[in-house]
């Protein structure tokens, strides 16, 4: 094993080399052109991306060149168990890449942290080893796609892509991470065998397997909707592309100007007041807010966008700290350490990572703050209720200072903002009557007691996670007290059976990727639950139950199971839907028939 090992070592060691300078080269390149640990997530995603790449095709590479008859068979008939041998060649694998993409990143971030001024964070640190880890995943899935069938050895590059939209940051992203390369791994063993085309007997095996083959199929069919929005939108149907989009649906509310959903809003109020309103929004200036889908969390290994801001003024850099939970600086033009800056006078620590927005506010989950360059402090403006947190920087209203949180829409005095520093109450607080991951947009005409609040909530309408979108417009006087004048519901412009071709393809795979996205991740409170399903929706899925069980018993009948093994698989067809019936049909040949020959039939002459 330990010279199968040093082998393949020997046999990549010139190619991982080579990646691993030219991986130094061009990250060594960038950070001396910006922060390499403060750029935005589509950076870290373009590396990610470059990692996973060449994990599958050194994983491809390697096991292609052993996966030929001659080879396999010569590399299997070794005096070591088959397990022992695949360690030895997936344990090489591993280790070239650490070299080729773990050791580069923590050179660079040696560098950083030691002959630079910019922050170094313990986050940073683990970021060679997701890096890797990412790597190890592509190595791993295009080792099992030349190992495995090749009727269905392609589902394994989709477990990677969980990591595009898993909830988890930090240490627990480094949980999925592991968790995947876990079942990937044991993916790898099972196919890792003289014949790999054979299907493994063992129930438990047999699932390990299924389970990736039936997420392909079903991720395959949803994403082929796709082709069906291209034919609509070719043949001119499809409603995003229409010149008016139809009246009365969620994508006029999306599209719609500021004043135009607010009259939309109140076509139909019948309040003695709807008139006036009318008139007063065709004069008035109206403001529209758009809550935050994420916020930052402490000690993420990526960033939303750069937790850093200038101050020109003072030739000053202020960069976040997750470790110091504070601002540090350093100077502009001789990027040098200055100090660090934490909340007013007291220089107290920020409670959350905070991140600038716009000239001079910064915000958190928590709580508002501004920078006043003349005294080089931060001051705290908005603090909300300890229940709460931001859904919205805070916009400009009118007179006053409009701002989102995960319950309400808080109004704060526009003048007191401009002309202090301190700490800001608000004149009103406007509950929200949904909740606030549903959210599309908040749009806001000033009366002249109050104010009129429209919330549009059409956020999950083309993933089906939301099912009755609505607009909701509120009367909210100048004491600040909130009335409900017109409510419409808001029509889903697609057909149900597309928008929630996730469901009634499988329940079952929907909520095992529902509940991938939230392995080991936090509760956000941005985010808003799927809601129930309609009738007809679980009725059509009942009915797509019912026809892979039948297709199952048709086809089980025409392949080698044993009387278990073919109700089970009957069994699972019914319980799972379609996709289970379309792994069936991948990972068992038809059963192979003797013809006999016709009574009285002479042989053939030799």
């Amino acid at each position: 094993m330990i010279d199968l090992f040093k082998g393949e070592l020997l046999r990549f060691r010139l190619w991982a080399a080579a990646a691993g300078l030219i991986n130094l080269v061009v990250l060594g390149f960038l950070s001396r052109m910006v922060d390499m640990a403060q750029q935005p997530l589509f950076v870290y995603q373009v590396f990610a991306a470059v990692y996973a790449v060449a994990g599958i095709l050194l994983g491809m590479y390697q096991m292609g060149a052993y996966r030929k008859p001659n080879q396999w068979l010569s590399l299997l008939h070794r005096p070591l168990h088959r397990l022992r041998i695949a360690g030895a060649l997936t344990g090489a694998g591993a280790l070239l890449l650490l070299a080729a993409v773990a050791l580069p990143v923590v050179l660079v971030a040696i560098y950083q942290d030691t002959m630079t001024a910019r922050v170094v964070d313990m986050r940073h640190w683990l970021l060679p080893v997701a890096g890797w880890l990412i790597a190890v995943s592509g190595y791993l899935a295009g080792a099992y796609a030349m190992v495995g069938n090749r009727r269905y050895s392609f589902a394994a590059f989709l477990l990677p892509n969980l990591f595009m939209y898993a909830q988890a940051t930090g240490v627990a992203m480094l949980g999925v991470q592991c968790a995947v390369i876990a079942f990937l791994a044991t993916m790898l063993a099972i196919a890792f065998k003289p014949d790999p085309a054979a299907p493994s007997r063992n129930p438990a095996a047999v699932l390990a397997i299924a389970l990736p083959v039936q997420l392909g199929a079903y991720f395959l069919v949803w994403m082929l909707g796709y082709g069906v929005e291209l034919a609509w939108t070719v043949t001119g149907t499809h409603p995003l592309n229409m010149p008016v989009p139809p009246k009365g649906g969620y994508i006029e509310a999306d599209r719609a100007e500021g004043k135009d959903i607010l009259l939309l809003g109140i076509e139909r109020s019948r309040d003695p007041e709807a008139a006036l309103w009318r008139e007063q929004i065709a004069l008035s200036d109206v403001y529209t807010a758009y809550p935050l889908r994420n916020l930052p969390v402490r000690n993420s290994l990526t960033n939303l966008s750069p937790m850093e801001f200038a101050d020109g003024d003072n030739n000053m850099l202020l960069v976040y700290s997750h470790d110091r939970a504070r601002f540090v600086t350093r100077g502009l033009r001789n990027q040098r350490r200055i100090g660090e800056m934490g909340v007013g006078e007291e220089q107290a620590a920020f409670p959350a990572p905070t991140m600038p927005y716009g000239a001079t506010y910064l915000y958190n989950a928590h709580a508002v703050y501004q920078y006043d360059g003349g005294q080089r402090r931060i001051f705290e403006r908005i603090h909300l209720p300890q229940s709460e947190v931001i859904a919205g920087p805070p916009e400009p209203a009118g007179d006053n200072i409009l701002m989102l949180s995960d319950r309400a829409a808080y109004f704060y005095p526009g003048r007191e903002a401009m002309n202090g520093l301190d700490l800001l109450q608000p004149l009103m607080r406007v509950p929200m009557p949904g909740a606030v991951g549903n959210l599309s947009r908040v749009d806001v005409v000033e009366l002249l007691d109050g104010y009129l609040v429209s919330y549009t909530y059409s956020w999950g309408v083309w993933s089906g996670e939301l099912q009755h979108p609505f607009q909701q417009v509120l009367r909210v006087d100048g004491n600040g007290q909130a009335r409900e004048v017109a409510r419409r519901a808001l029509s889903i412009d697609l057909p149900p059976i597309y928008t929630n071709r996730n469901t009634w393809l499988s329940p079952v795979l929907r909520a095992i990727c529902l509940g991938a996205q939230d392995l080991f991740a936090a509760k956000d409170p941005l985010r808003a639950k799927p809601e129930p399903m309609s009738r007809q929706v679980m009725w059509l899925a009942g009915a797509c139950c019912l026809l892979a069980l039948l297709g199952a018993i048709w086809l089980t009948g025409r392949q080698a199971h044993s009387p278990r093994g073919r109700w089970g698989w009957v069994l699972l067809c019914g319980v799972v839907g379609l996709p289970a019936l379309a792994s069936l049909w991948l990972m068992y040949p038809r059963r192979e028939t003797l013809s006999l020959a016709a009574p009285g039939a002479q042989p053939a002459a030799a």
